[in-house]
């Protein structure tokens, strides 16, 4: 029974197989970096270890279909969240959020009074003038690195 149902198996992927490549059914994979841009990404100076540091950035979408940030991995910070400011009742607050929306044929500038991305346990102190790599993980576009630049201001 078992040696039935993997030949069964193998017959549909080889039938699907045949269909993808005779009618062209294969979507062409995007390469990061193709319909997303980062630029201008930077942070603030730390003169200590463990303190929580925003990572500012824009993002460019050429594509036409939406994205979403939905992780970064920097070497200098044990854990990297993203972020919204909440405008409701009272004063704005920061909190945490699964993944920024990139619409599509826009530009988002990731700033402290919106959307941003927190470096929380910074591993290291940060001078200004110093520069270290971030792993930004897309939904839809992968992974892009990106250099980020420590300044006092943009």
């Amino acid at each position: 029974m078992r040696r039935r149902v993997h030949r069964t198996w193998r017959s549909v992927f080889a039938a699907v197989s045949v269909l993808t490549v005779t009618f062209g059914f294969k979507t062409p994979p995007v390469a990061a970096g193709e319909v997303l841009q980062i630029s201008n990404a930077w942070t603030l100076p730390a003169d200590r270890e463990g303190v929580d540091l925003p990572l500012l950035m824009t993002v460019t979408n050429d594509g036409d279909s939406a994205d979403a940030l939905v992780r970064v991995r920097c070497p200098v910070a044990n854990f990297a969240e993203k972020h919204t400011v909440d405008r409701g009742e009272g004063a704005p607050a920061m909190r945490p959020i699964s993944a920024i929306p990139i619409p599509a044929k826009s530009t988002l500038e990731l700033k402290k009074d919106g959307y941003h991305v927190m470096l929380l346990q910074v591993r290291q102190t940060l001078s200004p003038g110093a520069t270290f790599n971030c792993s930004i993980v897309f939904q839809k576009s992968g992974t892009i690195e990106t250099e980020v630049h420590v300044k006092q201001t943009p």
